[in-house]
């Protein structure tokens, strides 16, 4: 019986566009030193342990304020409207939708001026809650805040390690390749199987 939904953000809410934001910021930082920091720093940033005012100061010797690049975050970004209207669509069915993504403040705060987190509840940044998928703590962090069991449970993510994590915890883990049609097909057959076995 699915009674809520988990979405990751990059790549099922957002266009997953990494590769552009690190080329502006490293142009708009005047450093080639940026994705090789960024990738090195990647699992403390996304803990929160570490700032990206930090990193920005490190590969330009300069301090930056922390929105100086939010731009940058919101045109490589861009919401995925179906997507998100989906997820308006399930909770108008009485599914509550949740949201758990590995990221950084700076983009949190991004997040939140482009206005799609509405309506999501809970919000569990990796950032703010100190654990980051796949590990286990960062989902159980969901789960106990929606009050379900996993098996209660839908979860969809565009990586194949964080879906496989899901589905060892027992949620009903499902791989989002782009096609938000079978996305929603599928989500809707699982609901659908509620409501015939209720």
């Amino acid at each position: 019986m699915i009674r809520a939904v988990i979405f990751d953000v990059g790549g099922v809410l957002l266009t997953l566009g990494i590769n552009q934001y690190l080329e502006v910021l490293a142009r708009e930082l005047g450093s080639d030193q940026v994705a090789g920091v960024y990738r090195r720093w990647g699992e403390r940033l996304e803990r929160g342990e570490v700032q990206e005012v930090d990193l920005w100061r490190e590969v330009s010797g300069r301090i930056w304020p922390e929105d100086a690049f939010d731009h940058v975050f919101t045109a490589s970004f861009p919401p995925i409207p179906a997507m998100i209207d989906f997820a308006a669509e399930l909770r108008a069915r009485g599914v509550q939708t949740a949201i758990l993504s590995n990221t950084v403040p700076s983009h949190v705060r991004a997040m939140q001026r482009m206005g799609f987190l509405d309506g999501f509840d809970p919000i569990a940044m990796s950032c703010a809650i100190g654990a980051r998928k796949p590990e286990r703590e960062a989902f159980q962090y969901v789960l106990d805040r929606l009050g379900l069991p996993p098996d209660e449970v839908a979860y969809i993510d565009d990586s194949a390690e964080n879906v496989a994590a899901g589905r060892a915890l027992g949620l009903k883990a499902l791989w989002h390749d782009g096609n938000v049609e079978r996305t929603r097909r599928l989500i809707l057959g699982w609901l659908k199987a509620r409501v015939s076995r209720s």
